[in-house]
């Protein structure tokens, strides 16, 4: 009767799930979000009575769903994928992964949790979802986009990062409660676990996989490829890891093998059906009164996720070189969480040291997070159109000048990049000694302390404060000496005619590359000290300094935005030309404008002109509505109408029939700035 139980539970998880999924597909849902509903609907939670007999078989199936889950994502990952992801994915992730750890910290901190709770919270709001993702991307016709291909390398980083932290969280789980060392002593150990693995596997299970297939039986692959799957994660929770890290590390190797294609042929139908199991097994553990009781933190821990990861992966690809118009749908498209996140948070349920309600708190949110997912992407466009007419005009000029410099810095200088590489690594090398210095000292001293008579109040703290910093700030000298030989070793390929070293184009280079590197280290600091240190300590240290940067880099960048706006209004004078027309003269004056914003500050870019038709169209209207830069990229710098030349037009300004716009960008963004105002030319005026 028992194999008949077990029989019957798994028709109704299968047949339930095929009811849902194919409802949610008609209903144009992601799919993993019908597997949770499904599995709410068969749990012991959902009245009048559970579906399913035997709960513990369920989620024993849903053990092997996560291996073979993982053990495909390691397949769809390989060592060339982590090379062509460049620098953008690298940028991204890390920074959104240290952004939402401290964010997840410090909002648990506020909801009163423990700190376990809270760092499991910041861990499990730091990994978007790789199926959730792909599949809604599919869904909605965007996974060929750029911006898409930029989630996928964002995706790559993430499943490494993912499984890291699994395993440092496995150690500190172990060990109950959180202590540098035992965090140190955890990413040591699954370094040279991964390591080991890795240089052994490449070497071996190529060649297994290539003997095995010589046979031509396709039921031997399918039985090796499982037993070694199985096997390292079975051989990896031996040795203290989580099932997740042996399976994603074979899948890792078998994609270096030839028969990759083969492998993820055989293994799709097995693996979807244990993934669905396991996405339902998930959702049984969701309780719908817990839900209804935790609804506010639910509707906060959604508003975090959402602006923390649009913030933070925006940030990121913006930092890399893109534009506005490509960095918030990354970000938008990354704001969930998924798979990994539930098991994280099933690590803490299982090990006993969170509490019971974060578990369904994870899977609740991520089921919000997911329907938003959709929504998010398609208001892309529209959200960027209304921070573009809500940001200042300084904001605009940075913007311009900051992506123009590293996209000149990438394409055009490659030894300057390898120069820039350097120092970026000694600098990122100098905080991380300058943290741990710093942390080492402060958990090391309160011991030495106890031993010394007390001799003034609060003796143990100021002692702590006084030691930690004088050990880190020789590492904080060295950074601002680093800081400032990057600044010169920027300077002459970005500015290639700069001149007096105090001229005010190289105060802004060097107040931005403050400013940038002061956002970064200090989400690097928060993630890292907030844990350890007492709480608000690190956020009141790292907010004077950012307040600091934030002020002088604002300084720098009105006078600088006033400097462009003087220059470029010093080059018109010439009248309007005529309908048919531009005037040899202005198109003299217009190459100026080229050269000198290429040769003088850096900014590779040409210019065009557009003709307004004298006639009543959707063109006439303010340039803000327009949405112009939002769409293409291309900067509208001025506009010839007689009898007066307007240089850079305030968003305000309304065009009229017989304008010439002046457009400024690069090639490509000039051609869809035409092709985007030629459309609206053929519009009529709404209420004509």
């Amino acid at each position: 009767m028992a194999e008949l139980t077990f029989l019957r539970d798994l028709a109704v998880v299968m047949a339930v799930s095929a009811i849902i999924t194919v409802l949610f597909h008609l209903l144009r849902q992601p799919v993993v979000l019908g597997y949770l509903v499904a599995g709410v609907i068969i749990g012991p939670h959902t009245p009048p009575f559970s579906l399913v007999t035997d709960l513990q078989i369920i989620h024993t199936l849903a053990e092997l769903g996560i291996v073979l889950l993982l053990f495909s994502l390691g397949l769809e990952f390989n060592l060339k994928k982590l090379r062509q992801v460049g620098a953008v994915a690298v940028l991204a992730a890390v920074l959104e992964i240290f952004f939402m750890l401290w964010l997840g910290y410090a909002t648990g901190q506020f909801f009163g949790w423990g700190v376990v709770d809270s760092l499991f919270l910041g861990a499990l709001l730091s990994i978007s979802s790789t199926t959730i993702i792909v599949q809604v991307l599919r869904e909605t016709a965007q996974i060929c986009e750029q911006f898409a291909q930029i989630i996928l390398g964002i995706l790559v980083v993430e499943d490494i990062a993912a499984i890291i932290l699994l395993v440092v969280l496995s150690g500190l789980a172990t060990a109950g409660t959180i202590t540098l060392s035992a965090a140190g002593w955890a990413l040591l150990r699954v370094c040279l676990f991964m390591v080991t693995v890795l240089l052994v596997g490449i070497v071996t299970v190529p060649r297994l996989l290539a003997f095995v297939a010589r046979f031509q039986r396709s039921e031997m692959l399918t039985i090796t490829v499982l037993g070694l799957a199985f096997g390292l994660a079975v051989g990896g929770a031996h040795l203290g890891f989580s099932v997740a890290l042996g399976a994603f590390l074979m899948g890792a190797i078998m994609a270096e093998a030839s028969e990759v294609h083969l492998i993820v042929e055989r293994i799709e139908p097995i693996r979807e059906m244990f993934t669905a199991v396991f996405f339902v097994a998930t959702g049984m553990l969701l309780e719908p009164a817990l839900i209804a009781e935790l609804w506010g933190v639910i509707l906060l821990l959604t508003v975090v996720t959402v602006v923390g990861k649009l913030v933070s992966c925006s940030a990121g690809v913006f930092l890399a070189g893109y534009p506005g118009q490509m960095a918030l749908p990354v970000g938008l498209g990354m704001a969930q969480i998924g798979e990994f996140s539930f098991i994280i948070a099933n690590l803490g349920r299982t090990s006993g040291v969170t509490s019971g309600a974060l578990y369904p708190i994870a899977v609740a949110l991520s089921t919000v997070t997911t329907l938003l997912t959709p929504y998010l992407l398609r208001s892309a466009h529209p959200i960027a159109a209304a921070l573009t007419r809500l940001s200042p005009r300084p904001l605009v000029t940075f913007a311009t000048f900051y992506t123009a410099w590293v996209r000149r810095l990438t394409t055009r200088a490659p030894h300057a990049e390898r120069v820039v590489r350097g120092v970026l690594i000694r600098l990122l090398l100098y905080l991380a000694v300058a943290l741990s210095l710093f942390v080492v000292t402060w958990g090391s001293v309160p011991p030495l302390v106890r031993l010394l008579p007390t001799i003034i109040p609060r003796q143990q703290e100021v002692l702590q404060w006084s030691s930690a910093a004088a050990v880190a700030l020789p590492f904080l000298f060295l950074l601002s000496r680093t800081l400032e030989q990057l600044v010169r070793s920027l300077t002459p390929t970005l500015l290639p005619h700069r001149s007096q070293e105090g001229s005010e184009p190289v105060q802004f280079l060097r107040h931005t590359l403050l400013f940038v590197f002061s956002w970064l280290a200090a989400v690097v600091i928060l993630a890292v000290t907030s844990p350890i240190l007492p709480a608000l300590v690190p956020l009141a240290v790292v907010g004077l300094g950012l307040l600091a940067s934030s002020y002088v880099f604002w300084e720098s960048l009105t006078r600088f935005h006033a400097h462009i706006e003087d220059v470029l209004g010093t080059l018109s004078g010439e009248r309007a030309p005529s309908e048919t027309a531009v005037p040899a003269a202005e198109q003299t004056g217009r190459a100026a404008v080229t050269e000198l914003l290429r040769e003088r500050y850096g900014l590779a870019a040409q210019t065009d002109d557009f003709i307004v038709p004298f006639s009543p169209t959707a063109l006439n209207r303010s340039i803000q509505t327009l949405g112009l830069r939002t769409w293409t990229g291309a900067t509208l710098i001025a506009i010839y109408r007689d009898p007066e030349q307007i240089m850079i037009p305030h968003p305000d300004t309304v065009l009229l029939p017989g304008d010439v716009l002046v457009l400024l960008g690069e090639q490509e963004q000039l051609a869809a700035a035409i092709r985007f105002l030629s459309d609206l030319a053929t519009q009529p005026l709404e209420g004509s």
